[in-house]
């Protein structure tokens, strides 16, 4: 099978389940004002044991949510997704259309690159 068969670059949908192991687990807490703060999870907290066996395969997708929560209504004011500014999201879609190379004997050229 190709390699584009499954796409790497796909990013899975945001769940209840993160958004409970957001709010359950969060070690990253910034205070926003107003009584709002932004909750995350680290890539460290993400690594360990109980955040793999509740996610699985999304315990890394779930360092790219971030959750702004509202102290005096105790409610979820919005759901903030990263996971398109991860690099590492674009590296495949770059070696994907990184179909020319310059000729070995010339070193110091840049390689040419299709651009789509």
């Amino acid at each position: 099978m190709s390699r584009f068969a499954c796409s790497p670059w796909a990013v899975a949908p945001v769940n209840a389940a993160m958004i409970s192991a957001v709010l359950d687990y969060a070690d990253i807490y910034r205070d926003l004002g107003g009584g709002r703060i932004l909750r995350r999870i680290s890539h460290e907290r993400a690594a360990k044991a109980d955040i793999f066996l509740l996610l699985g395969r999304d315990a890394e997708r779930v360092t790219d949510i971030g959750l702004v929560w509202d102290d005096r209504e105790d409610q979820i004011v919005r759901i903030t997704d990263d996971a398109d500014l991860r690099d590492s999201r674009l590296t495949a879609w770059e070696e994907a259309f990184d179909l020319f190379e310059t000729e070995e004997t010339d070193e110091m050229a840049e390689p040419m690159r299709l651009c789509a």
